[in-house]
């Protein structure tokens, strides 16, 4: 960050705790809202209290061939009657079936918008937009070992999802390594579809994410740009 203000005249950020990040370096840093929350912005997920379920391990190739069989089986345990899993590209879809998922388990390349009524996800950017559409659900996480211990030793950090670290608590509970067994997903589905309290407390949450995520009263990023400029 200390190149970052020697080489750059100001920045914009896109989450509010990146300003605070920055308060030591002399570099002007100004949050203009996220744009996930942006009128315009369509998301490729929403929530329907009687769609299927949603699995999204992920982008990665071994990152998904590790988190996709944790969440196929919490699936099954949960006893739920169908699921769709999100995918962005034909590498791993050739991992997704390689897990051989039942015939109730939908694969679906990312296009047009999916409805579900509940997710297990991975901490990456769709656990974002599942959390801004009010989808109930869970994190579950399972890295290699070794890439795991080092960065518990390196990264000091309460929570892995951003949805999470934005409201301090657990709107995601995250099930990292050993702890995503299929009984902890299984009952998260199941508060999910089922727990009309579990599903008002994620409404309630992901109206306090869009309000942490929006637009200030400064103005947008193109305003902040254009304000850099003249």
């Amino acid at each position: 960050r200390f190149a970052m203000a020697r080489d750059l005249d100001a920045l914009a950020v896109l989450f509010p705790f990146e300003v605070k990040c920055y308060a030591d370096t002399s570099l002007p840093v100004e949050f203009v809202g996220h744009p996930f929350v942006a009128p315009g912005c369509v998301s490729p997920v929403s929530y329907d209290p009687a769609g299927p379920v949603l699995l999204l391990p992920g982008s990665r190739r071994q990152a998904v061939a590790r988190i996709f069989p944790a969440l196929l089986a919490g699936f099954r345990a949960s006893g739920e009657r169908a699921a769709v899993v999100l995918y962005p590209s034909d590498d791993i879809l050739a991992v997704l079936r390689a897990a051989n998922p039942p015939s109730n388990v939908r694969l679906e390349r990312i296009a047009a918008p999916v409805a579900a009524s509940a997710v297990l996800t991975s901490s990456g950017t769709m656990s974002m937009h599942c959390a801004l559409a009010a989808i109930p659900g869970a994190i579950a996480y399972r890295a290699h070992p070794l890439t795991y211990l080092m960065g518990r030793w390196l990264v000091k950090v309460p929570y892995l999802g951003i949805a999470n670290l934005l409201l301090n608590e657990p709107m995601y509970p995250e099930f990292i390594q050993g702890a995503a067994t299929p009984a902890a997903l299984a009952a998260e589905l199941r508060a999910g579809v089922h727990d009309a309290a579990r599903r008002a407390r994620t409404a309630a949450q992901a109206t306090r994410l869009r309000a942490l995520l929006s637009v200030p009263a400064s103005g947008t990023a193109a305003d902040w740009l254009l304000g850099q400029i003249i």
